[in-house]
């Protein structure tokens, strides 16, 4: 038995049960299914079970990483340009800088920020934000 390829099969199988009566039904399904198996099997689809989790708990980490990112940009998204600080402090496109704040999926897997990433938007953003103070006192001067 390919332990992967079977717990694939699970679930996306439990992903259209909508309704719970299919769920119910689903579970004494599985139930049955892990009753059948042998004590080896049973070891290898534990394995991969686990491995799901871990990497279910992975991506879930890094979802809620990409929209408290988003939750801090959204302030200041509408005034500040983020074509700007994609170009001059990354030297990428607004469309790489968008995938990153959306979680976009590239190449297979949800686009974000790299710790460094992340220190140079920070930085690009208290720079921006001194411009700004600078500009407003000095018209404030006027």
């Amino acid at each position: 038995m390919d332990a992967q390829k079977e717990l694939e099969k699970w679930k996306a199988d439990f992903s259209v049960a909508k309704t719970p009566e299919e769920q119910a039904a689903h579970k004494k399904r599985f139930n049955a299914f892990l009753q059948s198996l042998s004590a080896e099997d049973k070891k290898a689809f534990a394995a991969a079970f686990q491995a799901g989790a871990k990497l279910s708990v992975t991506e879930s980490q890094n979802l809620i990483k990409i929209v408290e990112i988003r939750q801090k940009l959204d302030r200041v998204l509408d005034f500040a340009s983020m074509s700007y600080i994609a170009k001059n402090y990354f030297g990428k496109t607004r469309q790489w800088f968008y995938q990153r704040v959306n979680g976009n999926i590239v190449n297979g897997k949800s686009a974000d920020f790299t710790p460094d990433e992340l220190n140079t938007l920070s930085i690009a953003l208290s720079e921006l934000g001194d411009i700004m103070k600078e500009t407003s006192r000095s018209i404030a001067r006027l």
